[in-house]
Order: structure tokens, then sequence, then C-alpha cells
């Protein structure tokens, strides 16, 4: 008999846990499945919740959330025979979207049932994994902005992009070594990825995979206000590559060093926003590090 876990968070869903799955044993049966479902109350209790799933045997755990949610659950899976499965009920959606997890709860618990569990690779920052990305300046300040909205719709996430586009600055500057190669720059974003979708089907890296073992950087300099706007047409229009001051990389790990070494920096992994300690990070990838039930 399968054991599978659903860790659900009711803030990412409105505030209240979705009617398609008040009652989620039902989908599976009795006589295949031992199902359990626990609720996430506040940041972090995911992690708690996840720790004791896996004490009380589950096969499978099910994070039911937004990235935040997702990540938090998949941080305790990372190298483990547990496998991850998604349903997504968050704002953005951008882990579940790469991989190819619908939105709709019938057809993601039918994933749950139906597909084979699978590897993917895990990065981390500092130590701490990720699955989606990570970034420093704009996307930072969005997520910050975004955070201080009660609503987790677009909307609210369309407002966040222009109070930041309104008040950025370009980021201080930064030393970064990758591929054995020292960069130096100021960049309106500095953006590191494991996936190919943001969330809302934004994307700067759909070229992107989550079985490459490798991880796609973006770097986009310093650029003017009406650069920020055609940048912003281009990424709705799904055609960024033809914005000429983005430079791409692949690479298995990088280091980046705030030059400033003021006491505290910002960054967001996986849309959750996070301090950085004494101005420096690391980011590697392991490869195949994560189990997840996906059509990925």
């Amino acid at each position: 008999m399968k054991v599978v876990h659903f860790i659900i968070n009711p803030i990412a869903g409105k505030g209240q846990i979705p009617k398609e799955l008040e009652n989620v044993a039902n989908y599976f049966p009795k006589n295949k499945y031992q199902v359990d479902v626990k609720i996430s109350r506040y940041p972090g209790h995911a992690i708690l919740l996840t720790k004791q799933s896996e004490k009380d045997g589950a096969d499978i755990i099910v994070a039911c959330g937004g990235d935040g949610t997702i990540n938090e659950v998949a941080s305790c899976l990372v190298n483990k025979e547990i496998a991850l499965a998604i349903v997504p009920i968050g704002s953005g959606n951008g882990l579940a979207a790469s991989l190819k997890i619908p939105r709709n709860v019938h057809k993601a618990i039918s994933i749950i049932k139906n597909q084979p569990i699978q590897t993917i690779d895990v990065a981390t920052v500092n130590g701490k994994p990720f699955l989606s990305n990570m970034g420093i300046g704009f996307d930072a300040m969005v997520i910050s902005n975004f955070n201080k909205s009660k609503k987790r719709k677009f909307m609210a996430y369309f407002k966040a992009v222009l109070k930041a586009l309104k008040h950025h600055r370009n980021t201080e500057p930064l030393k970064v070594e990758m591929n054995g190669v020292i960069m130096k720059t100021s960049p309106f974003m500095f953006f590191v990825s494991n996936s190919q979708v943001m969330g809302y089907d934004l994307s700067l890296t759909r070229m992107a995979s989550m079985k490459d073992g490798l991880l796609d950087v973006v770097v986009i300099d310093a650029i003017t206000k009406g650069e920020m706007l055609f940048l912003g047409i281009l990424l709705v229009l799904r055609a960024t590559t033809f914005f000429k001051k983005i430079k791409y990389f692949k690479v298995r790990e990088l280091k980046i060093e705030f030059e400033a070494h003021k006491n505290k920096y910002f960054m967001q992994a996986d849309g959750e926003l996070q301090t950085v300690e004494n101005g420096q990070l690391e980011v590697s990838l392991q490869a195949n590090g994560l189990k997840v039930v996906a059509p990925y």
C-alpha cells in the first residue's frame, strides 16, 4: 500500500482550502493508498509537517500551495527516497508550470496516481535548496512589494512590478565568479534559474532544463526606464531574446560577492525574500537530487 501525505497551505488558496481538496482521500482507492492530510498554518510550518510525514512512513508528500510551500516541503526531501508531488494552488505557480503540472486540482491529483517517479536537479544558495530560481535586484524588489500586498492575484503582482519600476535602482556592484571567469556588474537584474517558468507563465529562461545538471544565469546590466518597459513587453510576448542587453550563461556553480560589504542585502529564492549574510552567495547544483511525481 502506498502512503500519500498532503500538506495544504490554505493561505496560498485565498485563505481557505479549495473545495476539491476538502475530501482529497476520496480520490484514492482505499485498498491501494493510505492518505493523510495536514494543514500548514504559518511560514516554516510545512517543514515541520514534512519531517513528521517522513517519520510516519510517507512514500509521497504532496505540497499543495505556491512555490514557497513547495520549497519548504522539497527542501526536506533532497536525497531522500520520498517523492514530491504538487497540487498548485498558489499565485504564480512557476515550478508547477515548469514540471507540466496543471492548475486544475483534479488533473494534478490524477498525475499523482498515474505518473511514474523521476528525478530532477536541485539548486542551493548558501546551502539552502531552491527548485525554480533565485535573483538579486529587480525581481527581489518585486517580491518584496508583492509580499506587502494582502492579495495573491496577478493584479497584485502587476502592481508590485510597477512599484519596483518606479523606485528601482541598479544593484550595487557585484563580483561574480563562474566558469573560471570573474566578472563585475551593477545589474538591473541578476537571475539564476533551474526551471523554465518564473510564475504567471512568464520566463527569462524557457531554454532551461531541470535535468541537464546546469543552471541558467541571466545578467541584465543597468538599463533605462524605457528599456525596462520594452523588456516587460518582450517578456509578455515571450520574445526576450530580442533584448540585446541580456547575457545568458550556463554554469554548474557560481560565487557572488557584494563589493560594498554592507551588513544586509536581499535576494529572492523560489519567490521568498531572504537576507544575504555577509554579502556573499554561493550557488551550486546537485544533479538528480530530488524525486518528483510529474509528467515533465
